[in-house]
């Protein structure tokens, strides 16, 4: 199935951060000297290969300075770090998601980030302030945002232009159905309404309620009422045959931005002239639009899109609780934040730089799609949005990779009604949240 890898890799994250906690806080590795770093990151070569100009540009600025950069693929990143955790020789510096935030903060793994904001060895003087705020749990500051980005719904422009039908920027549910109705109507386009993801698109549709999806061992709803209009978007679009099927997604490569049905594939039935991303990724999809198409970014469909809508961390930086070199720790993140430099080697590889002053010094040497996130990102959802929702609790692992996927399966397959499925995602994920403290 679609996310397949997705529900592996946490099952065995789940493992992992459980091992960290019976092994202890865990520690970085022995420095050879006072002046050694150990980095950790994933992504593919190619972020691989900025990373390493950006240490190689540091080293050079600061004498004596000694890197040690360990890189991982996705699949394998949090399984490395388990066993550095257990073998006390966790990195000093590590990327992590926000997803896994709060597990490593309630794991003991996490350093008080707080003292080196407040005497600016990392500066956030160009940081907005909501942004600082999104490595902070419970007022304390565990994390900074190595990057932003938003929720964007990337659509293909050409097809939606060439059927003379506008997608806004605030569209209501009610919107989108409707738009993903003619679409199919008229050209044989589908929809992927986030089939077999994460829940984000269903806590952006509670966010415009005022709702928090998780709270810390419970959903942070009052009844499975609350939770029925997510699951009718794929009742109605079954129904009325907008949605794709999903076998579709059975022979297609799990989190493979080319095998998206939004640019794979030649058969209308089998694509969808849509998918719920993250502006940061804008630019993988344009260089790959089938047919050469132009593709573009709108909000996700929310009933209230201004309280549904956030700036969201494409990842963060922490400093490991153990670390043997804090300060030099520091010193690393606050090089990545503002140096102009390093950020014109880094670009838009992990998404916004979240300085407004390098944002700016860096605009020349991106590319059109680059500067098209840019522009969603400051125009569209900046002057409109509120703080992202705190980081999720751990129990919220077994929700999205099995749970939610289950649900919505069953859903899509006509096993159950969006109310049935509504009541099951709401007493089977209360139960995981609350056995999971």
């Amino acid at each position: 199935m679609k996310n397949r890898s997705r529900v592996i890799l946490t099952s065995i994250l789940t493992a992992s951060l459980t091992l960290v906690g019976a092994c202890g806080s865990g520690g970085s590795k022995k420095a050879d000297s006072d002046q050694h770093l150990t980095i950790s990151w994933w992504g593919n070569q190619e972020r691989n290969e900025r990373t390493k100009k950006i240490n190689d540009l540091f080293i050079k600025q600061n004498k004596g300075v000694k890197i040690d950069g360990q890189f991982a693929e996705f699949a394998d990143y949090y399984q490395k770090l388990s066993v550095g955790a257990a073998g006390k020789t966790m990195p000093d510096v590590m990327q992590i998601e926000l997803a896994h935030f709060q597990q490593f903060k309630d794991n003991g793994l996490l350093l008080d980030m707080g003292k080196y904001v407040k005497d600016k060895t990392i500066d956030v003087s160009h940081v907005d302030k909501k942004v600082v705020d999104q490595g902070k749990i419970d007022g304390t500051q565990y994390a900074l945002t190595a990057a932003i980005n938003a929720p964007a719904l990337v659509y293909n422009k050409t097809l939606t232009d060439s059927l003379g039908i506008t997608v806004p920027n605030n569209m209501t549910i009610e919107q989108f159905e409707d738009i993903s109705r003619q679409i199919h109507q008229k050209s044989g386009y589908k929809t992927n309404f986030r089939y077999y993801e994460t829940s984000d698109e269903l806590a952006y549709m509670l966010r415009a309620k005022g709702k928090v999806l998780f709270q810390k061992d419970k959903l942070g709803v009052n009844s499975a009422t609350e939770l029925e209009p997510y699951f009718k978007v794929y009742e109605d679009g079954i129904k009325e045959g907008w949605q794709l099927d999903p076998k579709v997604f059975t022979e297609l490569k799990a989190m493979s931005v080319e095998q998206d049905p939004l640019v794979y594939g030649t058969d209308p039935s089998r694509m969808s002239w849509c998918t719920f991303r993250w502006s940061s990724q804008f630019v993988a999809y344009q260089p790959v639009a089938p047919n050469g198409a132009k593709l573009a970014m709108a909000s996700w469909p929310s009933d209230n899109v201004a309280k549904s809508n956030y700036l969201k961390p494409s990842m963060l930086w922490v400093i490991s609780k153990n670390s043997k070199n804090p300060d030099l720790a520091a010193r690393w993140i606050n090089f990545y934040t503002n140096n102009v430099d390093a950020n014109k080697i880094q670009l838009t590889d992990r998404g916004l730089p979240i300085s407004d002053k390098v944002l700016d010094a860096i605009k020349p040497d991106l590319t059109q799609p680059d500067k098209d996130s840019i522009d969603f990102v400051q125009k569209v959802v900046a002057p409109k949005s509120t703080t992202i929702n705190p980081p999720a609790p751990s129990g919220v692992t077994e929700v999205d990779s099995k749970i939610l996927p289950a649900i919505e399966e069953n859903l899509c397959y006509g096993k159950i009604t969006a109310k049935e499925a509504a009541k099951q995602f709401y007493e089977q994920a209360n139960q995981s949240l609350s056995s999971s403290r």
